[in-house]
Formats: structure tokens, sequence, C-alpha cells
């Protein structure tokens, strides 16, 4: 159930800003990171699966499944990439 107004519109949201004022104010994947590095990545990594989740929840990853390209050290491309599940990806960003 929705708690709070939405810092833009007033609507009541989960977070600080409602889905639709979310997707209005994210800055474009490219201005994200996720540039021509993170392409050539997820490519290699593609070519990997199947395979389990990098982060060891035991998922298997299909090709055409959805998964990311996730940062083996979270916020760092340098340290490289792995393939994993869309939630445990989420979930690292927390840790």
């Amino acid at each position: 159930m929705p708690v709070r107004p939405c810092l833009d519109c007033g609507a009541l949201s989960n977070g600080t800003r409602c889905p639709p004022c979310t997707k209005l104010n994210k800055p474009s994947a490219h201005k994200r990171g996720y540039d021509g590095a993170h392409r050539a990545a997820r490519t290699r990594l593609a070519a990997t699966l199947p395979a389990p989740c990098g982060y060891g929840c035991g998922r298997i990853l299909e090709p055409d499944s959805d998964w990311v390209a996730a940062h083996v050290i979270d916020g760092d491309p340098g340290a490289g990439w792995l393939a994993s599940c869309r939630s445990c990806n989420e979930q690292a960003k927390h840790r």
C-alpha cells in the first residue's frame, strides 16, 4: 500500500517518486554507465549461458531469460562482470 506522496506529482507511492515520475526523471542508459563496455560484457556473458546466477542463488540463467550483466564489485565496472538474476543484483546493491 502506498504510504507517501511522490516528490514530483504528489500521488501516493511506495518510494520517493511514483513509477511514472521515476521513469521521467531517470537518466539515459548511457548516462547511467550502460555504454559499449557494458554491451560487450553482456554479449560475452550471454555466450556462457545457460549457467547459474553469479551471486549463487542457484537459479539457472538462460540467454533469453531476464538476467543482467552485474558488476563483480557494485559500482566498479573495472572489477569485471558476472551474469546475475535481476533480483540478486538488486539485493547486492544494498549490501
